[in-house]
This record gives structure tokens, sequence and C-alpha cells, in this order.
């Protein structure tokens, strides 16, 4: 495949966030009210210092975990990272980190 002089990567951040189910919906409305285009949302299980979070047995709805990946600009990844960790992870179970990553599409996620 020849080389695209048009195509220039931008540097852009990916905020990640893992996060009960019973607060999914509340955490996807203020990602968005707080700017990001879009998300990626999938079930997650793992442990922390909570415990082991799966998705078995009956009550396996209740304890389920989402990972939940926006890429944005620094700005809003900041505002969301804050936000969640002010709103949500001191009474529910959840972490939040970014990463610093390139991007060729840009336009879709508020990078300039």
């Amino acid at each position: 495949m020849g080389k695209n002089n048009l195509m220039e990567y931008k540097k852009a951040k990916k905020v990640v966030i893992v996060t009960e189910a019973s607060i999914l919906d509340k955490v996807l409305e203020d990602i968005t009210k707080l700017g990001a285009k879009g998300y990626t949302v999938q079930d997650a299980t793992g442990k922390g210092e909570r415990g082991i979070r799966s998705q078995v047995g009956i009550l396996g709805e209740i304890f389920k975990n989402y990972r939940i990946e926006i890429v944005t600009n620094e700005n809003i990844a900041k505002e969301i990272s804050e936000h969640m960790l002010e709103k949500y992870f001191v009474n529910y179970a959840g972490i939040v980190y970014m990463e610093d990553i390139e991007t060729l599409q840009s336009n879709k996620f508020n990078i300039i």
C-alpha cells in the first residue's frame, strides 16, 4: 500500500472507565454532556479492591461491570476523568485512567 500524504496522525487521549452496571446509564449520559462525541462499551470482569467482579450466577447482572472507552481531546478527557472521580467513584466501584494515543480520524473525536 502506498503512503497517502493527506493522512496525518493527531495526538489524542483515550479515557478508560470501568464501572458498575447500576450507574452505567448515568455515566454514559454524563460523558455525552461533557463533550464526548461517542464511546465504546464492553462487558468487563476482573478482580480489584472490592473483590472479584463477574457475571456468573443469578446475581451476575447486579455485580456486572462495564469498560467504557472514549477518544477525545485532552481538555474533555480531563473533564470526564475528574467528573467520574468526584461524582461516582466515592460511592461506587470503578476506575478511570487516560492514555496518550494518535488517530487518523481526528474529525470524529473533537481533535484539532
